[in-house]
């Protein structure tokens, strides 16, 4: 930015420059030419009235006044020819033109300048003056050149202003952006001073009161996600107590369903355990953690729930999975939701994949049903065509975003796929021992 606005505001003084010197420097050179026709006609008049016209009839000749540096001086007679002075040894068309019409010539281009002598209004000689062009070209040169040598000290001028004005601008602009990224991370930006540009100051102002408003909004939002998730502890740990003081029936086999539900029990706390987690888990700087292992846990977690639908999960892990930043509660609650809706609204086997895919990692969750979703609609959150309460593939959506992961549809169905992508790996490859399949 700043590296910008000094770019602009030395074009603008480059371009105003440019455009006061160029007709200045034309103006000049014709006042120099100018001034060098004054001075021969000068010297010219001078010349003239030095010489007495009855030179010729009394056959004296005449002297000529000095004349000034780089001009030349010479008297011609009637026939032409030079009698005194420096110049042409015959007559020049403008001497000839000044000897038959009596009336002076002077010319600019050539910087010459010609006037008849008289003796009795008859016209008996011509004086010329003249001046070398290279003479009148090193005066313009010269003037240029202190010209361009001004020019030069403006704009370096300028640009030390241009400089001090840029960085002035541009660091509130970068003040700015910084603010808008601490915000995009949901960090709280800093009070800054008014810089006294009423625009920026209106809009770090905006800034700040955003900044307020979404932090105080997350922080009730974490504090309600912790305080139902704690809220929910008890009932849960008083329907765990009395399911497993169940009594058992007299024939002494365990009741099937008094163990599903105590599975069901252990699931709803590992939920409230990653909400408390997330809830608390303000930051991101974390402790890598082996995917494979992750993996491994949920495989193992919806084994049981799986069996008892008569269907099964099966799961293909690389031994050798990276080690990844990403939250273990929010990978776990995202693969939940992949393998619940597979389960719920899915058919067949549930395949569970996960591959190394170049620096990243990919895990695909796959059904065998007959449905197909909509890739643009699935995610909204209570989308009018889900077929359960529409939210939670929005929240998979959130929690993946919010670790930066990408949760893609792969294949709309029939045979619904998801992948989530993870495309920032961090810590040693460490390979880890993980069954090939469970089922």
């Amino acid at each position: 930015m700043r590296r910008r606005l000094l770019t602009a505001m030395l074009l603008v003084a480059v371009i105003a420059v440019t455009g006061f010197g160029i007709p200045l420097a034309v103006s000049v050179r014709d006042r120099n030419y100018d001034e060098a026709l004054l001075s021969l006609s000068e010297e010219a008049a001078t010349a003239a009235v030095a010489v007495p016209g009855s030179f010729a009839r009394d056959n004296d000749l005449p002297e000529i006044p000095d004349p000034l540096d780089d001009i030349d001086v010479a008297l011609y007679d009637t026939s032409g020819t030079r009698l005194l002075g420096e110049g042409p040894p015959s007559a020049t068309p403008a001497v000839r033109s000044v000897l038959d019409t009596g009336a002076a010539s002077r010319d600019r281009n050539a910087l010459e300048v010609v006037v008849p002598v008289s003796d009795n209004e008859i016209v008996v000689g011509a004086i010329r003056t003249s001046q070398p062009e290279q003479v009148v070209i090193y005066r313009t040169v010269r003037a240029w050149a202190a010209m361009a040598a001004l020019a030069g000290a403006v704009l370096a001028v300028t640009g030390l202003v241009a400089s001090r004005r840029s960085r002035t601008l541009a660091r509130p602009l970068a003040d700015l952006h910084e603010d808008a990224t601490t915000i995009g991370s949901g960090g709280e930006i800093l009070h800054r001073k008014a810089t006294g540009i009423t625009e920026i100051d209106a809009v770090q102002a905006t800034l700040a009161r955003a900044s307020t408003r979404l932090n105080d909004a997350m922080a009730r939002e974490r504090a309600l996600s912790a305080d139902l998730a704690h809220q929910m502890r008890t009932p849960l740990s008083s329907l765990r107590l009395r399911l497993e003081t169940e009594p058992t029936p007299a024939t002494g086999a365990p009741n099937p369903l008094v163990g599903d539900a105590l599975r069901d029990v252990e699931r709803l706390e590992q939920t409230i355990r990653d909400v408390l987690e997330l809830a608390r888990d303000a930051d991101h700087d974390r402790e890598p953690h082996a995917l494979s292992t992750i993996l491994r846990d949920i495989a193992t977690s919806w084994q049981p729930q799986t069996a008892s639908t008569f269907r099964r999960l099966v799961s293909d892990i690389e031994p050798s999975l990276p080690w990844v930043d990403a939250s273990p509660q929010a990978i776990r609650q995202i693969l939940d939701v992949l393998i619940d809706n597979a389960l719920v609204h899915g058919d067949g086997d549930v395949e569970l994949t996960a591959k190394r895919v170049g620096a990243g990692a990919v895990i695909s969750v796959r059904d065998h049903g007959a449905v197909t979703i909509d890739p643009d609609q699935v995610f909204l959150r209570r989308n009018t065509d889900a077929a359960g309460t529409g939210i939670g593939l929005a929240l998979a959506r959130r929690l993946s975003e919010a670790e930066s992961l990408r949760l893609l549809i792969a294949d709309p169905g029939p045979g619904v796929e998801i992948h989530l992508v993870f495309g920032r790996l961090v810590g040693p490859d460490i390979d880890v021992e993980v069954p090939g399949s469970f089922s």
